[in-house]
């Protein structure tokens, strides 16, 4: 598809009755796609509805099923693993730990990379830090964020997805992690602008064509992003940022469209919950962000968003964590039969997300492979 999107330009925290075009030409007719997901997180309920006491294993692969279409036509497939894989005995909030089944469900669904820069990937310390890696690595899935040290951190970050000729690197930072300090030699990359300005400087000498900051941020459960994310990201894009996707508030948050030179940088404060086990309106689903990028203009070309809501129940005789694309379900409700009451909070969740992101394309005119 050749659109170009017509945006309203929301910029550093004030509105411009301004549209603006997002950059590419007519010329894109080939282009590369990112697939951003919001926190994949690990509550005690998730875990043991994915336990099989006959088997004695665990499987998330059913909660992925619906969503599965849409992850693994994209280029790359990002999603912020907001949980350590520490080993047993497995735990929910505070402290997480899930079993290494998660994310064999993440392969298996399409994603290629995981963000570990949050403010769960200490909470079972150095052990539980460095074991996440090590897990990640062994299934041969890229990551972003935190390093069992410097070495490995300069060797590897930061991250470069490269496709049809297109050159892309990957930021990834947090506020901060629950108060649980990191042990040295072990890092964790914290929102520290010195060191972002260098790293950004970094990626443009490894002649990338787009940079992205991927980050941990805002005040949860806040349905906007704040002084703070807004002043953040106007400096992200003055040092050179190309695409900010945020995370953490378990909500989902509006969007913002910046200029830099002649191009649209795309701001997605939050992107809320890909699965969790929270109910509370608003922190029942999240989205799955699609950005494309033209071959020939290596620049983003249009910036979509899927709502995707968690249905914590019953399909197909199965109680599970199921992820279901509120388009799927508006367009063919008996696919899924869910209870009436869920099928109210999916579609209060569809209409809060959507009037939350009024300026951005949504699902029918651009979310399409």
């Amino acid at each position: 598809m050749f659109l170009l999107i017509a945006l309203l330009l929301v910029f550093c925290g004030f509105l411009q009755d301004t549209d603006v075009v997002l950059s590419g030409t007519m010329l894109d007719n080939d282009t590369v796609s990112l697939i951003f997901s919001g926190d994949i997180m690990g509550h005690s309920p998730q875990f043991k509805a994915a336990y099989d006491p006959i088997t004695k294993t665990y499987n998330y692969n059913v909660c992925f099923q619906h969503v599965k279409s849409y992850i693994e036509n994209a280029d790359f497939a990002i999603a912020n693993l907001e949980i350590p894989l520490a080993g047993a005995p497995y735990s929910g909030y505070p402290n997480f730990s899930s079993p290494d089944a998660l994310l064999d469900a993440l392969k298996n669904a399409g994603y290629d990379i995981l963000l570990t820069a949050n403010n769960h990937v200490n909470d079972r310390r150095k052990a539980g830090l460095e074991r996440t890696i090590h897990v990640i690595n062994d299934r041969k899935l890229k990551y972003a964020g935190s390093y069992i040290n410097k070495t490995q951190r300069d060797s590897i970050y930061p991250l470069i997805m490269e496709q049809k000729g297109v050159r892309i690197a990957l930021l990834n930072c947090t506020y901060g992690t629950n108060g649980n300090p990191v042990h040295s030699p072990n890092i964790v990359n914290m929102i520290d602008t010195v060191q972002i300005k260098k790293d950004i400087k970094k990626a443009e000498a490894l002649n990338v064509d787009l940079i992205v900051m991927t980050i941990h941020w805002g005040n949860e459960y806040e349905l906007k992003g704040n002084v703070e994310q807004q002043k953040l990201s106007q400096l992200f894009v003055r040092e050179g940022i190309d695409l900010v996707i945020g995370g953490h508030p378990h909500v989902v948050q509006n969007a913002a469209f910046m200029t830099k030179n002649s191009s649209v940088v795309p701001v997605f404060y939050s992107l809320g919950n890909s699965v969790s086990n929270q109910r509370k309106p608003n922190t029942d689903g999240g989205i799955m962000v699609k950005i494309k990028i033209g071959v020939q203009s290596k620049k983003i070309i249009s910036a979509s968003y899927l709502p995707v809501y968690v249905h914590k129940g019953v399909l197909n005789d199965k109680f599970q964590y199921y992820l279901i694309p509120t388009i799927d379900f508006i367009k063919s409700p008996s696919t899924f039969s869910i209870p009436s009451n869920d099928s109210l909070s999916l579609i209060y969740f569809d209409r809060q997300t959507r009037l939350n992101l009024q300026n951005v394309s949504v699902l029918d005119e651009v979310f399409e492979y």
